[in-house]
């Protein structure tokens, strides 16, 4: 039987970005949006409201199985 060495998860019917903005909108994230043009590649953009907001995304994001770069362009609603 062989094992699997690889990093990446088995493949997953379900697009990356897919999985990963479903991911963010469960935690209440409705104003990002997630796209994908390579694999295990991920843009964030959209809108939320402080840098903790938007640490907490890049994060959610950067620990989905199959990621492995976030690239963030989330603004903020609120400037301190």
């Amino acid at each position: 039987m062989r094992s699997q060495s690889s990093k990446h998860p088995p493949a997953n019917p379900e697009p990356l970005s897919v999985r990963v903005e479903r991911i963010i909108k469960r935690y209440g994230f409705d104003g990002v949006q997630v796209s994908s043009d390579q694999p295990w590649h991920v843009t964030l953009t959209g809108t939320v409201d402080d840098v903790n907001d938007r640490a907490l995304v890049v994060a959610i994001a950067r620990t989905t199985p199959g990621v492995t770069v976030v690239r963030s362009e989330i603004t903020l609603t609120k400037q301190n």
